[in-house]
């Protein structure tokens, strides 16, 4: 009996044992496939009225992000977003300013990198750009009339409680009556999920965890792993 339950305890442990190793190459085999569609080009979708996928006051739902929205209303306040990063790793000052929409909610809108005296503008003005949830981690010190970050919180006060979250940048701006103003966008390219490390190198350890997995599996047939079988030693005449 007490054998028995040995060999059984024995086959269980080997059984999980292979089972771990199929579930780890199949584990990496995800995150393969996973990084290899984040890579993918997307092609982007028609534009969407920023109310029709979005709400003010609430989280950015995950089908927002990189969404091409529209808006429309007029800018009220205005800011300088100080040492960010644009996508070829040059650092600049953005301009940014707090579109009040015609609905009496409010979002950010980046209108592009900043000049030295940002003009007012107070023309009824419809936008057209990309939506980007806010940024987390502050990029300078900022002094007044500068943010630290693109961060709808930081703008929140008596007169804008309820922000959309989240900011736009421009891609397209309709001033009505039409104005010159100094406009200077930025790349717009979609965010794209992180995950860490390389294709080539999740496929290897798909391959390793599986060579495991079947080195377990045939372990039963090496001799090493085998009952030694016991020799008879004769009796000396």
């Amino acid at each position: 009996m007490k054998k028995l339950a040995k060999r059984f305890l024995f086959t269980i442990v080997w059984l999980l044992l292979i089972y771990t190793g199929y579930e780890l190459g199949v584990w990496q085999l995800h995150r393969a496939q996973d990084l290899s569609a984040s890579t993918a080009p997307v092609a982007d979708k028609p534009v969407i009225e920023l109310s029709k996928i979005a709400s003010a006051g609430l989280n950015i739902p995950i089908k927002a992000v990189n969404r091409i929205v529209s808006a429309s209303g007029e800018y009220s306040n205005k800011y300088l977003a100080k040492d960010q990063k644009l996508p070829d790793g040059k650092i600049v000052d953005l301009d940014v300013r707090l579109l009040d929409l015609d609905s009496g909610y409010s979002i950010l809108v980046v209108r592009g990198v900043a000049e030295k005296s940002p003009i007012e503008i107070k023309s009824k003005v419809e936008v057209v750009g990309r939506l980007y949830p806010r940024q987390n981690v502050d990029r300078a010190f900022p002094k007044p009339g500068e943010l630290s970050r693109i961060d709808p919180a930081l703008v929140v006060s008596e007169t804008t409680p309820f922000l959309y979250d989240g900011y736009i940048v421009l891609q397209k701006e309709e001033l009505t009556p039409k104005i010159d103003t100094l406009f200077s966008p930025i790349p717009t390219p979609q965010l794209k999920p992180q995950i860490s490390g390389f294709y080539w190198q999740h496929i290897s350890y798909v391959v390793v965890w599986w060579f495991m997995a079947a080195l377990v599996l045939i372990a039963p047939l090496f001799p090493q792993f085998r009952k030694p079988k016991s020799i008879k030693v004769g009796k000396r005449k």
